[in-house]
């Protein structure tokens, strides 16, 4: 892994992202909590629904916030793929780093199972009609992976952080 951290470090867009670390990190700071926002707003909201939550909300109605997220989830896969491009040595040996990357696919894997096996069946619920236990659990599923991607990602500097990789 350490060859691949030096060769990534070492590649021009990595140079380049690094020569303009003084405003780009903030800017990418800044983009990269606005994303976790919607998602986490926007996701949030259909996964308590999912849960049972919020009864008279239609989840038709609810999932229309849904592109939102979406819009949240690509600023954070390109921020932080600027973060550890510009610094992979972060991140590579860091506990907190991986768990957030496995988190992430659970939460991915979660929405590709809602929607190609729940989504139909459930779009179809009205107004305080209740969701089936498989809906709630990929709602509970859904809602702490991505509370884990946040808190994962806020433990990068404290845990395994190291002065040699950047933090």
């Amino acid at each position: 892994m350490d060859s691949f951290v030096t060769w990534l470090h070492a590649t021009p867009l990595s140079l380049l992202f690094q020569r303009h670390a003084h405003w780009l990190w903030p800017l990418c700071e800044t983009l990269h909590f606005m994303g976790l926002a919607l998602i986490i707003g926007m996701a949030g909201f259909f996964d308590l629904r999912l849960l049972g939550v919020m009864k008279r909300i239609p989840i038709r109605a609810s999932k229309a916030f849904m592109p939102w997220a979406m819009v949240g989830f690509a600023l954070n896969l390109t921020t932080g793929m600027v973060f550890f491009i510009s610094e992979p040595g972060q991140y590579v040996g860091n506990r907190a780093w991986w768990a957030k990357v496995c988190l992430l696919l659970v939460a991915v894997l979660n929405v590709i199972v809602f929607e190609t096996t729940l989504s139909p069946k459930v779009l179809t619920l009205g107004p305080d009609d209740d969701t089936p236990t498989s809906v709630k659990i990929v709602g509970a599923v859904s809602l702490i992976s991505w509370i884990g991607v946040l808190y994962c990602g806020r433990m990068l500097p404290f845990i395994d952080a190291s002065v040699e990789g950047g933090l």
